[in-house]
Protein backbone atom coordinates (compact mmCIF):
# COMPACT_ATOMS: atom_id res chain seq x y z
CA UNK A 1 0.00 0.00 0.00
CA UNK A 2 1.09 3.28 -1.33
CA UNK A 3 1.94 6.00 2.08
CA UNK A 4 -1.12 8.52 1.99
CA UNK A 5 -0.39 12.45 1.79
CA UNK A 6 -1.63 15.24 3.69
CA UNK A 7 -0.68 18.81 1.99
CA UNK A 8 -1.13 22.27 4.16
CA UNK A 9 -0.30 25.82 3.92
CA UNK A 10 1.39 27.39 6.49
CA UNK A 11 1.28 31.09 6.29
CA UNK A 12 3.92 33.20 8.37
CA UNK A 13 3.78 30.34 10.58
CA UNK A 14 0.64 29.44 10.96
CA UNK A 15 -0.94 26.18 9.92
CA UNK A 16 -4.42 26.84 7.74
CA UNK A 17 -7.54 25.19 7.93
CA UNK A 18 -6.04 22.76 10.13
CA UNK A 19 -9.28 21.49 11.53
CA UNK A 20 -9.89 20.38 7.96
CA UNK A 21 -6.99 18.78 7.05
CA UNK A 22 -6.96 16.34 10.70
CA UNK A 23 -10.09 15.52 9.88
CA UNK A 24 -9.65 14.07 6.47
CA UNK A 25 -6.46 12.04 8.00
CA UNK A 26 -8.02 11.01 10.92
CA UNK A 27 -11.18 9.60 8.51
CA UNK A 28 -8.82 8.03 6.26
CA UNK A 29 -7.02 6.72 8.91
CA UNK A 30 -10.09 5.00 10.15
CA UNK A 31 -11.31 3.83 7.05
CA UNK A 32 -8.14 2.30 6.32
CA UNK A 33 -6.48 1.29 9.68
CA UNK A 34 -9.28 1.60 12.34
CA UNK A 35 -7.65 3.60 13.80
CA UNK A 36 -8.41 6.80 16.83
CA UNK A 37 -8.10 9.95 16.00
CA UNK A 38 -4.80 11.72 16.27
CA UNK A 39 -4.10 15.56 16.86
CA UNK A 40 -2.25 16.60 13.72
CA UNK A 41 -1.75 20.22 15.54
CA UNK A 42 1.19 18.16 17.59
CA UNK A 43 2.99 17.28 14.90
CA UNK A 44 3.20 20.36 12.91
CA UNK A 45 6.12 22.64 14.74
CA UNK A 46 6.89 24.91 12.25
CA UNK A 47 11.01 25.64 12.18
CA UNK A 48 12.42 28.85 12.43
CA UNK A 49 13.58 29.03 8.38
CA UNK A 50 9.69 28.70 7.13
CA UNK A 51 7.96 31.18 10.16
CA UNK A 52 7.33 33.84 7.27
CA UNK A 53 5.75 33.44 3.88
CA UNK A 54 3.53 30.77 2.68
CA UNK A 55 5.10 26.91 2.76
CA UNK A 56 3.45 23.89 1.76
CA UNK A 57 3.92 21.32 4.84
CA UNK A 58 3.59 17.48 3.53
CA UNK A 59 2.36 14.90 5.54
CA UNK A 60 3.22 11.70 4.84
CA UNK A 61 1.51 8.77 6.87
CA UNK A 62 -0.06 4.91 6.87
CA UNK A 63 -0.87 3.86 10.19
CA UNK A 64 1.32 5.95 11.75
CA UNK A 65 3.15 9.68 10.98
CA UNK A 66 5.87 8.63 8.68
CA UNK A 67 7.09 11.87 7.73
CA UNK A 68 6.52 15.87 8.02
CA UNK A 69 8.25 18.24 5.66
CA UNK A 70 8.48 21.98 5.08
CA UNK A 71 9.75 23.92 1.87
CA UNK A 72 8.62 27.32 0.67
CA UNK A 73 5.94 27.33 -2.20
CA UNK A 74 6.20 27.66 -5.20
CA UNK A 75 3.05 29.16 -7.30
CA UNK A 76 2.55 27.20 -11.05
CA UNK A 77 0.66 29.70 -13.07
CA UNK A 78 -2.13 27.68 -14.87
CA UNK A 79 -3.70 29.18 -18.42
CA UNK A 80 -4.57 25.94 -20.40
CA UNK A 81 -6.02 23.10 -19.08
CA UNK A 82 -6.80 19.95 -20.99
CA UNK A 83 -10.09 17.35 -21.15
CA UNK A 84 -8.24 13.56 -20.24
CA UNK A 85 -10.85 11.05 -19.86
CA UNK A 86 -9.46 8.49 -17.35
CA UNK A 87 -12.51 6.30 -15.54
CA UNK A 88 -9.42 4.09 -13.92
CA UNK A 89 -8.30 6.91 -11.55
CA UNK A 90 -9.38 6.55 -8.15
CA UNK A 91 -8.47 9.02 -5.56
CA UNK A 92 -10.61 8.79 -2.84
CA UNK A 93 -7.52 8.39 -0.79
CA UNK A 94 -4.95 11.41 -1.36
CA UNK A 95 -2.22 8.67 -1.33
CA UNK A 96 1.05 10.03 -2.21
CA UNK A 97 1.77 7.72 -5.62
CA UNK A 98 0.34 10.11 -8.38
CA UNK A 99 2.23 8.36 -11.59
CA UNK A 100 -1.13 8.47 -13.29
CA UNK A 101 -1.55 12.22 -12.64
CA UNK A 102 1.98 12.79 -14.01
CA UNK A 103 1.92 10.42 -16.71
CA UNK A 104 -1.25 12.18 -18.30
CA UNK A 105 0.48 15.74 -17.96
CA UNK A 106 3.57 14.49 -19.40
CA UNK A 107 1.15 13.26 -22.35
CA UNK A 108 -0.23 16.67 -23.02
CA UNK A 109 2.41 19.20 -23.01
CA UNK A 110 -0.07 21.46 -25.14
CA UNK A 111 -1.61 22.29 -21.61
CA UNK A 112 -0.30 23.86 -18.19
CA UNK A 113 -2.60 21.46 -16.49
CA UNK A 114 -5.14 18.13 -16.99
CA UNK A 115 -8.49 17.99 -16.52
CA UNK A 116 -9.54 14.47 -15.53
CA UNK A 117 -13.14 13.19 -16.73
CA UNK A 118 -14.86 9.93 -15.73
CA UNK A 119 -17.88 8.86 -17.94
CA UNK A 120 -18.78 11.73 -19.10
CA UNK A 121 -18.73 13.70 -15.91
CA UNK A 122 -15.99 16.33 -14.55
CA UNK A 123 -13.92 15.54 -11.89
CA UNK A 124 -10.69 17.62 -11.06
CA UNK A 125 -7.60 18.81 -12.11
CA UNK A 126 -4.36 16.96 -11.00
CA UNK A 127 -3.41 19.26 -8.30
CA UNK A 128 -6.60 21.00 -7.53
CA UNK A 129 -10.59 20.87 -7.17
CA UNK A 130 -12.70 23.00 -9.89
CA UNK A 131 -15.16 25.79 -9.50
CA UNK A 132 -17.28 26.70 -12.36
CA UNK A 133 -18.69 30.29 -13.00
CA UNK A 134 -22.07 31.04 -14.77
CA UNK A 135 -22.02 34.71 -14.50
CA UNK A 136 -23.68 34.46 -11.39
CA UNK A 137 -22.72 31.73 -8.81
CA UNK A 138 -19.45 29.29 -8.16
CA UNK A 139 -20.22 25.66 -8.89
CA UNK A 140 -18.07 22.67 -8.12
CA UNK A 141 -18.71 18.88 -9.60
CA UNK A 142 -20.20 16.42 -7.22
CA UNK A 143 -17.95 13.84 -8.88
CA UNK A 144 -14.13 15.36 -7.62
CA UNK A 145 -11.68 12.42 -7.09
CA UNK A 146 -10.69 14.06 -3.82
CA UNK A 147 -12.68 16.10 -1.58
CA UNK A 148 -10.23 18.79 -0.95
CA UNK A 149 -10.30 20.49 2.05
CA UNK A 150 -10.68 23.95 0.45
CA UNK A 151 -13.59 22.77 -1.60
CA UNK A 152 -15.14 21.39 1.55
CA UNK A 153 -14.66 24.79 2.99
CA UNK A 154 -16.27 26.58 0.20
CA UNK A 155 -19.20 24.48 0.77
CA UNK A 156 -19.79 24.74 4.35
CA UNK A 157 -19.56 28.45 3.65
CA UNK A 158 -22.04 28.39 0.89
CA UNK A 159 -19.34 30.27 -1.68
CA UNK A 160 -20.04 27.26 -4.28
CA UNK A 161 -22.63 24.94 -4.89
CA UNK A 162 -22.12 21.45 -5.80
CA UNK A 163 -23.79 19.65 -8.84
CA UNK A 164 -23.07 17.27 -11.68
CA UNK A 165 -21.34 19.29 -14.31
CA UNK A 166 -20.41 16.90 -17.54
CA UNK A 167 -18.59 17.56 -20.46
CA UNK A 168 -21.26 19.13 -22.67
CA UNK A 169 -22.26 21.54 -19.90
CA UNK A 170 -18.59 23.25 -20.08
CA UNK A 171 -19.82 26.11 -22.45
CA UNK A 172 -22.47 26.79 -20.54
CA UNK A 173 -19.84 28.43 -18.06
CA UNK A 174 -17.57 31.57 -18.39
CA UNK A 175 -14.99 30.26 -16.66
CA UNK A 176 -13.25 27.98 -14.11
CA UNK A 177 -11.34 28.04 -11.06
CA UNK A 178 -8.58 25.80 -9.82
CA UNK A 179 -9.05 25.44 -5.54
CA UNK A 180 -6.89 23.25 -3.24
CA UNK A 181 -5.33 24.26 0.41
CA UNK A 182 -2.66 27.02 -2.17
CA UNK A 183 -5.50 28.14 -4.64
CA UNK A 184 -8.48 30.32 -3.65
CA UNK A 185 -11.49 31.19 -5.09
CA UNK A 186 -10.68 33.93 -7.18
CA UNK A 187 -12.02 35.82 -10.44
CA UNK A 188 -8.83 36.89 -10.83
CA UNK A 189 -7.29 33.71 -11.69
CA UNK A 190 -10.22 31.79 -12.94
CA UNK A 191 -9.45 30.49 -16.80
CA UNK A 192 -11.74 31.67 -19.22
CA UNK A 193 -14.21 28.59 -20.39
CA UNK A 194 -12.31 28.92 -24.21
CA UNK A 195 -8.65 28.20 -22.76
CA UNK A 196 -9.93 24.26 -22.13
CA UNK A 197 -9.07 21.96 -24.81
CA UNK A 198 -11.94 19.95 -25.56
Amino acid sequence: MSSILETIQINNGTVQQLAYHEARLNRTRQELFGLPPLALASFLQVPNPYQQGIVRCRVIYRQHIEEVSFVPYQFKPIQKLVLVEDPSIDYRIKWLDRQSFAQHLAAHPQADEVLITQHGFITDATIANVAFWDGRQWFTPTTPLLCGTKRQWLLDTQQIVAKPIKITDINTYQAVCLINTFRDLRHEDAIPIEQILL
